[in-house]
């Protein structure tokens, strides 16, 4: 009788075995989904307008968009108030004129589809105490973008960003975004699903034998 009870126990803890070798296994990866923007800085309007474009995979929406000057410090850009569809983020102490990022929200941009901007005025902040602007001098060098940067939002939530070169504002700057999002197999979480499963399935049967006397 025993021996009937071990040998029909055997191919259950064979399957178990399987179940949780597959659950310990590296989850396979599917192919990844694409999340990427192009932003394209016009250098002939001193980088005050461009092209946001979204390259991501069909489905991924491009919903946001950021162009910011960064930290406030001397001999840093800032923007101007000035005109465009834009938000006007972080402004900078000492003036109700000048700010730091301009955002543009509520975007709808399907993979393959562009959104032009504009209406931006480059400045420099001269000295942050007390604040002092210079709107005369083109900066020819490009330190005063070493804290600037892009940034856009999808659909899903993930965001990229990247920074601008520190070149002259009258060179145009192409700058690419890449967010990788790997998405686990569902056939792997069911396989250790299962394998938890099974094994308290097992352990309550085994259990209940062992209570019963029918387990040597």
């Amino acid at each position: 009788m025993i021996r009937t009870k071990i040998a029909s126990v055997t191919p259950i803890a064979a399957l178990l075995a399987t179940l949780l070798i597959g659950a310990a296994a590296p989850a396979p990866v599917a192919a990844e989904t694409r999340h990427a923007a192009l932003i394209t800085l016009d250098g002939n309007w001193y980088l005050q307008s461009g092209q946001v474009r979204n390259d991501s995979s069909d489905g991924i929406t491009l919903t946001g968009f950021w162009y910011s000057m960064g930290a406030q410090e001397a001999g840093i850009g800032v923007w101007e108030r000035y005109e465009g569809s834009h938000q006007t983020l972080d402004p900078l102490t000492g003036t109700s004129d000048h700010y730091s990022t301009a955002y543009w929200g509520g975007l709808s941009l399907g993979s393959g589809q562009s959104m032009r901007f504009g209406g931006l005025d480059l400045d420099r902040i001269a000295s942050t105490s007390p604040v002092r602007i210079d709107s005369e001098t083109i900066d020819g060098t490009g330190s005063s973008l070493r804290n600037a940067y892009v940034e856009v939002l999808f659909s899903d939530g993930l965001r990229g960003r990247v920074a601008l070169a520190a070149q002259s504002w009258n060179t145009t700057q192409v700058l690419t975004i890449q967010v990788a999002s790997p998405v686990p197999e569902p056939a792997a979480a069911a396989m250790f699903g299962a394998g938890l499963l099974g094994l308290a399935v097992f352990g309550r049967r085994r259990q209940q034998a062992t209570r019963s006397g029918r387990w040597g």
